[in-house]
């Protein structure tokens, strides 16, 4: 199983793995302050680790609310990280034309970047 280990601002991408019968944890990837991890990236970490369950849903969340201390997302910005994530997961899946996907991808960034201009907003307000 995959998690999210935050070192300072910076994030990694870890997970247990097991061999013969002993447990250590491998780096699968630094994601610095990253809120979202790419679709490419997600399918070179499971080219990469195929026997990894990994469930991206989870991962993009924990990279959301950012790392131990930060203040909550508002309800709002929980809305704008859940359509990013929708709107990434349809321009993989779902569209079809180039165009389309650009679109939603598109659409998906400025969602991540209202939320992470209001959490640091919101940071800022909590250090002062």
């Amino acid at each position: 199983m995959a998690f999210v280990r935050w070192r300072g601002r910076c994030a990694q991408l870890l997970a247990t793995v097991y061999d013969h019968g002993t447990s250590r944890q491998v780096l699968l990837a630094n994601l610095g302050g990253a809120l979202s991890i790419s679709q490419s990236l997600q399918d070179a970490i499971a080219q990469r680790w195929p026997t990894l369950t990994i469930h991206w849903s989870v991962i993009n969340e924990a990279l959301a609310l950012g790392p131990p201390g930060t203040p909550a997302p508002a309800p709002a910005q929980r809305t704008w990280l859940d359509v990013a994530y929708l709107l990434r997961q349809w321009a993989d899946t779902h569209a079809h034309a180039p165009q389309e996907r650009r679109d939603l991808f598109a659409a998906a960034t400025l969602l991540t970047a209202w939320h992470a201009q209001k959490q640091s907003e919101q940071e800022h307000q909590h250090d002062i």
